[in-house]
Protein backbone atom coordinates (compact mmCIF):
# COMPACT_ATOMS: atom_id res chain seq x y z
CA UNK A 1 0.00 0.00 0.00
CA UNK A 2 2.94 2.45 1.09
CA UNK A 3 4.43 1.65 -2.98
CA UNK A 4 0.75 2.61 -4.35
CA UNK A 5 0.56 5.97 -2.33
CA UNK A 6 4.21 6.62 -3.08
CA UNK A 7 3.36 6.07 -6.70
CA UNK A 8 0.67 8.28 -6.74
CA UNK A 9 3.02 11.38 -5.18
CA UNK A 10 5.62 10.69 -7.48
CA UNK A 11 3.29 10.46 -10.71
CA UNK A 12 1.26 13.13 -9.63
CA UNK A 13 2.72 15.43 -12.60
CA UNK A 14 1.47 13.22 -15.08
CA UNK A 15 -1.96 13.00 -13.49
CA UNK A 16 -2.39 16.35 -13.49
CA UNK A 17 -1.27 17.28 -16.92
CA UNK A 18 -3.72 14.48 -17.74
CA UNK A 19 -6.57 16.70 -16.01
CA UNK A 20 -5.83 19.73 -17.77
CA UNK A 21 -5.90 17.93 -20.69
CA UNK A 22 -9.33 16.91 -20.00
CA UNK A 23 -10.60 20.10 -18.12
CA UNK A 24 -9.61 22.41 -21.25
CA UNK A 25 -11.18 19.75 -23.84
CA UNK A 26 -14.42 19.91 -21.22
CA UNK A 27 -14.26 23.61 -21.23
CA UNK A 28 -14.22 23.72 -25.70
CA UNK A 29 -16.84 21.09 -25.36
CA UNK A 30 -19.16 22.91 -23.06
CA UNK A 31 -18.31 26.94 -24.90
CA UNK A 32 -18.83 24.27 -28.60
CA UNK A 33 -22.40 22.97 -27.13
CA UNK A 34 -23.59 26.08 -25.80
CA UNK A 35 -22.42 27.88 -29.62
CA UNK A 36 -23.28 25.00 -31.89
CA UNK A 37 -25.38 22.89 -29.85
CA UNK A 38 -27.58 22.00 -32.64
CA UNK A 39 -24.83 21.34 -35.29
CA UNK A 40 -22.85 19.18 -32.61
CA UNK A 41 -26.08 17.38 -31.79
CA UNK A 42 -26.22 16.14 -34.41
CA UNK A 43 -22.85 15.36 -34.91
CA UNK A 44 -23.33 13.34 -31.07
CA UNK A 45 -26.39 11.92 -31.78
CA UNK A 46 -24.83 9.96 -34.88
CA UNK A 47 -21.96 8.91 -32.88
CA UNK A 48 -23.61 7.90 -29.21
CA UNK A 49 -26.65 6.50 -30.56
CA UNK A 50 -24.95 4.13 -32.36
CA UNK A 51 -22.68 3.73 -29.43
CA UNK A 52 -25.36 3.30 -26.83
CA UNK A 53 -27.32 1.00 -29.21
CA UNK A 54 -24.48 -1.60 -29.39
CA UNK A 55 -23.91 -1.73 -25.53
CA UNK A 56 -27.83 -1.97 -24.38
CA UNK A 57 -29.08 -3.62 -27.42
CA UNK A 58 -28.66 -7.09 -24.99
CA UNK A 59 -29.06 -5.27 -21.92
CA UNK A 60 -32.29 -6.97 -20.42
CA UNK A 61 -30.89 -6.14 -16.52
CA UNK A 62 -28.98 -4.04 -15.06
CA UNK A 63 -26.23 -6.78 -14.76
CA UNK A 64 -26.56 -7.06 -18.84
CA UNK A 65 -26.01 -3.55 -18.75
CA UNK A 66 -23.32 -3.38 -15.98
CA UNK A 67 -21.49 -6.16 -18.49
CA UNK A 68 -22.03 -3.76 -21.93
CA UNK A 69 -20.82 -0.77 -20.06
CA UNK A 70 -17.54 -2.21 -18.62
CA UNK A 71 -16.54 -3.96 -22.02
CA UNK A 72 -17.15 -0.59 -23.71
CA UNK A 73 -15.14 1.61 -20.78
CA UNK A 74 -12.57 -1.47 -20.67
CA UNK A 75 -11.87 -0.98 -24.54
CA UNK A 76 -11.32 2.55 -24.08
CA UNK A 77 -9.00 1.95 -20.96
CA UNK A 78 -6.90 -0.45 -22.78
CA UNK A 79 -6.40 1.74 -25.57
CA UNK A 80 -5.56 4.61 -23.49
CA UNK A 81 -2.82 2.21 -21.85
CA UNK A 82 -1.32 0.24 -24.43
CA UNK A 83 -1.45 2.68 -27.42
CA UNK A 84 -1.20 5.13 -25.26
CA UNK A 85 1.86 3.65 -23.45
CA UNK A 86 3.30 2.68 -27.36
CA UNK A 87 2.47 6.11 -27.91
CA UNK A 88 4.31 7.87 -25.06
CA UNK A 89 1.13 9.15 -23.75
CA UNK A 90 -0.29 11.10 -27.39
CA UNK A 91 -2.94 8.43 -27.87
CA UNK A 92 -3.71 8.85 -24.36
CA UNK A 93 -4.24 12.72 -25.04
CA UNK A 94 -6.11 12.26 -27.48
CA UNK A 95 -8.38 10.17 -26.10
CA UNK A 96 -8.70 12.24 -22.77
CA UNK A 97 -9.19 15.17 -25.21
CA UNK A 98 -11.77 13.73 -27.17
CA UNK A 99 -13.71 12.26 -24.22
CA UNK A 100 -13.52 16.10 -22.06
CA UNK A 101 -14.95 17.24 -25.51
CA UNK A 102 -17.52 14.96 -25.40
CA UNK A 103 -18.35 15.32 -22.07
CA UNK A 104 -18.51 18.96 -22.11
CA UNK A 105 -20.63 19.52 -25.24
CA UNK A 106 -23.20 16.83 -23.86
CA UNK A 107 -23.41 18.79 -20.73
CA UNK A 108 -23.96 22.05 -22.39
CA UNK A 109 -26.55 20.79 -24.38
CA UNK A 110 -28.35 18.93 -21.91
CA UNK A 111 -28.46 21.62 -19.48
CA UNK A 112 -30.68 23.11 -22.44
CA UNK A 113 -32.89 20.51 -22.28
CA UNK A 114 -33.17 19.86 -18.55
CA UNK A 115 -31.71 21.11 -15.29
CA UNK A 116 -28.39 22.10 -14.52
CA UNK A 117 -28.55 19.44 -11.13
CA UNK A 118 -30.28 17.21 -13.19
CA UNK A 119 -27.83 17.02 -15.81
CA UNK A 120 -25.04 16.65 -13.37
CA UNK A 121 -26.65 13.66 -11.56
CA UNK A 122 -26.58 11.67 -14.88
CA UNK A 123 -22.77 12.44 -15.44
CA UNK A 124 -20.72 12.85 -12.06
CA UNK A 125 -21.92 9.82 -10.22
CA UNK A 126 -20.23 7.52 -12.35
CA UNK A 127 -18.29 9.73 -14.52
CA UNK A 128 -15.91 10.71 -11.64
CA UNK A 129 -14.64 7.20 -11.06
CA UNK A 130 -14.54 6.90 -14.76
CA UNK A 131 -13.09 9.98 -15.92
CA UNK A 132 -10.49 9.28 -12.61
CA UNK A 133 -9.75 5.96 -13.95
CA UNK A 134 -8.73 7.43 -17.83
CA UNK A 135 -6.69 9.80 -16.05
CA UNK A 136 -4.94 7.65 -14.08
CA UNK A 137 -4.30 5.45 -17.19
CA UNK A 138 -3.14 8.47 -19.16
CA UNK A 139 -0.51 9.11 -16.72
CA UNK A 140 0.32 5.94 -16.66
CA UNK A 141 0.95 5.22 -19.89
CA UNK A 142 3.47 8.69 -20.23
CA UNK A 143 5.43 7.39 -17.21
CA UNK A 144 7.94 5.55 -19.73
CA UNK A 145 8.36 8.58 -21.49
CA UNK A 146 8.80 10.84 -18.14
CA UNK A 147 11.87 8.00 -17.21
CA UNK A 148 13.38 7.90 -20.73
CA UNK A 149 13.45 11.56 -21.48
CA UNK A 150 12.53 13.90 -19.07
CA UNK A 151 14.16 12.01 -15.88
CA UNK A 152 17.62 13.68 -14.92
CA UNK A 153 18.95 10.08 -13.81
CA UNK A 154 19.21 7.02 -15.51
CA UNK A 155 16.09 5.75 -16.26
CA UNK A 156 14.80 2.70 -13.76
CA UNK A 157 13.11 0.56 -16.26
CA UNK A 158 12.18 -1.88 -13.42
CA UNK A 159 10.63 0.88 -11.12
CA UNK A 160 8.60 2.47 -13.98
CA UNK A 161 7.10 -0.74 -14.82
CA UNK A 162 5.99 -1.00 -11.65
CA UNK A 163 4.49 2.27 -11.23
CA UNK A 164 2.83 1.63 -14.53
CA UNK A 165 1.12 -1.64 -13.08
CA UNK A 166 -0.01 0.28 -10.08
CA UNK A 167 -1.45 3.17 -11.87
CA UNK A 168 -2.73 0.37 -14.24
CA UNK A 169 -4.59 -1.54 -11.83
CA UNK A 170 -5.91 1.13 -10.09
CA UNK A 171 -7.66 2.89 -13.37
CA UNK A 172 -8.82 -0.65 -13.77
CA UNK A 173 -10.32 -1.24 -10.81
CA UNK A 174 -11.99 2.46 -11.00
CA UNK A 175 -13.30 1.28 -14.48
CA UNK A 176 -15.33 -1.83 -12.93
CA UNK A 177 -16.57 0.83 -10.35
CA UNK A 178 -17.56 3.85 -12.80
CA UNK A 179 -19.75 0.54 -14.46
CA UNK A 180 -21.27 -0.41 -12.34
CA UNK A 181 -22.70 2.73 -10.76
CA UNK A 182 -23.36 3.58 -13.86
CA UNK A 183 -25.71 0.64 -14.37
CA UNK A 184 -27.24 0.49 -11.04
CA UNK A 185 -27.34 4.00 -9.87
CA UNK A 186 -27.34 6.52 -12.66
CA UNK A 187 -29.77 4.82 -14.49
CA UNK A 188 -32.22 5.28 -11.82
CA UNK A 189 -31.93 9.32 -12.00
CA UNK A 190 -32.40 9.76 -16.01
CA UNK A 191 -35.94 7.92 -15.15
Amino acid sequence: MKFVLQTFKTEKRLIFISFLIFALSCLLGILTGIYFGDEIQKLLNQYLRKLFESIIKDAKSPYLLFTGILKNNMKVYFIIITLGTLSFGLISALVLFTNGFIVGAIGAISAKHMSIAKTLLLILPHGIFEIAAFLIGSAASAIFLESAVLSKEKPDIKLSFKRFFVLAVCGAILVVFAAFIEAFITLRFAK
